[in-house]
């Protein structure tokens, strides 16, 4: 087998691969002897048919075998004779195979692209000045007391009011039929939320249980759900109930209700205060990395494989769909076309991988890497943080295939540690447009 490369660009490499006639007539003789032994033709037996009538039959499937192996077997031992590191799938063109001569083969493959780094410590960066107000804190107290608020029936006489929970039975009416999946019974509608449809939340204003109305929605040509779209649909209300949020009161004895020990309104102050430090100083030194890698980042130029991009684009896409799934709807009922959503991505996933490629640029640099002992303690702290047991968690992420994910993980953290401490770090209140921009 002979190979040799070709330069196509700073990310493109093309390979050609050519093996002996030797061995290609080796590989026709095995598959014709395999194929003979249980090919079924008619007036020979089992294994007795001559090559030439096998070749009649099965010749253009017997090619297409030998070629699938000769590929598979050369592709890697390819790769490997020549130190190719690949970043995405290969696309082959190849000859036709022709017994008693060479075939030969060409993959074009993407790689990581080869630049000069240079001058990344020591960047000014600045960092935001942890502040915790006491208004942050009695935000974070407010949406607490939120959370823990109970959904109580409403005790009055009275007619629907923005802010309500009212349950409701629905169904979607369109020239007098049923639309099908418009329909739904004990539906909570958060008045003025608009999470529904804001003309039929204004329509049950005033209404009270047990009342029943039709309201009629002019739906635009470009609403999301396509079964609605363009149409004149009637739904058909009728009020099962209506409720209000009760709020308890913020004092002793709702602190002493949330447990954790407890004892008095003072005590969950101090919590939440330190909650809010932890959570904040995490942002800031998050924030803080993401500036510096985008600043050494934007000292350099070059071009990025598009399988990498392309690759960041499907993984953004699928927490995109994931998170839609969680909400009950999906990109197409909700009107959102693929096509534009993947162009939208584009910028930050060419962005992302850039970061990516110098990060691991820089890990060859410094000669950085992930030991056992970087694993343990990372583990440790994911523990403290989730509160699961250290094992429980490890074995989770052993059993789950995702130590690869979790060492890379670490290996960016050691990296932008690396950077962060070698960074000229300005402390500031706020920071900077300019610290800011792409």
């Amino acid at each position: 087998m002979e190979t040799s490369i070709e330069e196509i660009s700073q990310v493109k490499r093309r390979l050609n691969v050519e093996i002996d006639a030797e061995e290609v007539t080796r590989k026709l003789d095995q598959a014709y002897r395999r194929i003979s032994k249980s090919a079924r033709i008619r007036g020979f037996r089992p294994g007795k048919a001559p090559r030439r009538i096998i070749e009649q039959y099965y010749g253009k499937e017997i090619l297409e075998d030998v070629r699938h192996d000769l590929i598979e077997d050369s592709f890697p031992k390819a790769i490997q004779e020549t130190e190719l590191v690949p970043v995405g799938g290969p696309s082959i063109e190849d000859e036709a195979i022709i017994p008693g001569k060479n075939f030969k083969y060409t993959v074009t493959v993407e790689v990581r692209p080869d630049f000069e780094l240079k001058d990344y410590m020591g960047i000014s960066v600045e960092k935001e000045i942890l502040d915790i107000s006491e208004d942050d804190v009695n935000k974070r107290l407010e949406e607490i007391k939120e959370a823990y608020a109970k959904l109580v029936t409403i005790d009055e006489d009275r007619g629907i009011r923005q802010g309500d929970y009212v349950i409701v039975d629905y169904e979607g009416i369109w020239k007098n039929k049923p639309l099908k999946g418009i329909k739904a019974k004990n539906f909570m509608i958060h008045v003025g939320s608009n999470h529904f449809h804001p003309e039929l939340e204004s329509g049950i204003v005033g209404l009270k249980k047990d009342d029943r109305k039709d309201i009629v929605i002019d739906f635009d040509e470009d609403f999301g759900d396509r079964r609605l779209a363009g149409r004149s649909v009637t739904f058909r209300i009728h009020v099962q109930d209506i409720k209000k949020k009760e709020l308890c009161e913020l004092d002793d004895d709702f602190a002493r209700g949330l447990g954790a020990d407890f004892k008095s309104l003072k005590d969950l102050r101090k919590r939440v205060e330190k909650d809010i430090a932890l959570q904040e100083e995490r942002r800031i030194n998050r924030e803080l990395r993401g500036r510096l890698l985008k600043k050494i980042a934007a000292t350099v130029d070059f071009e990025l494989p598009q399988a990498m991009v392309e690759s960041e684009i499907e993984r953004s896409l699928a927490h995109i769909r994931q998170d839609s799934l969680r909400t009950g709807t999906t990109l197409e009922s909700a009107g959102i076309s693929e096509e534009k959503l993947r162009r939208d991505l584009r910028r930050g996933a060419e962005q992302r991988v850039k970061e990516k490629l110098v990060l691991g640029k820089m890990a060859d640099m410094e000669a950085i890497r992930i030991e056992d002992s970087d694993i343990r303690k990372g583990f440790q702290e994911l523990a403290a943080q989730t509160g699961n047991d250290l094992a429980t968690l490890q074995q989770y992420y052993e059993k789950n295939n995702l130590m690869d994910q979790f060492r890379d993980q670490l290996l960016v953290e050691k990296i932008l540690n690396h950077l962060v401490q070698g960074a000229n770090i300005i402390e500031v209140e706020e920071i900077s447009q300019e610290d800011t921009r792409d």
